[in-house]
């Protein structure tokens, strides 16, 4: 099962770079494929998106291509809703949870769609 989880990791993190998904792609695929807890597969999903987030970050400083004031934006807006996350998750029922996960990986893939679709019209 360790090969299949390494695989699928490295399937996602392709995907992933390539712009086709995100880290929620894993999340999918801990909770329908190895039957992993909601909280337990959004945790994981987490550490797999601070390596690849870290490999990107890498990559992009030596091409100067690093907007700091919206990185520290945008750290500051994550940690805040990864603490009221972390206070209402447990509150939750798994199944809402679940649903409130799907309900918002549609919604951002509408936003990608009509987004790439507004900039390919002429």
């Amino acid at each position: 099962m360790q090969l299949l989880d390494f695989a699928a990791a490295g399937v996602i993190a392709l995907l992933t770079g390539m712009g086709v998904g995100s880290g929620g792609l894993f999340v999918i695929y801990l909770t329908l494929i190895r039957h992993l807890p909601q909280l337990t597969a959004q945790g994981f999903n987490l550490l797999f998106f601070l390596s690849s987030g870290g490999g990107a970050l890498l990559y992009h400083i030596p091409r100067r291509k690093i907007r700091w004031t919206l990185i520290a934006i945008l750290a500051g807006a994550g940690a805040v809703g990864a603490w009221l996350g972390s206070a209402l998750a447990p509150q939750l029922h798994p199944d809402l949870l679940r649903r409130l996960f799907g309900g918002m990986l549609v919604l951002s893939g509408c936003v990608v769609l009509f987004r790439r679709e507004k900039e390919t019209s002429p």
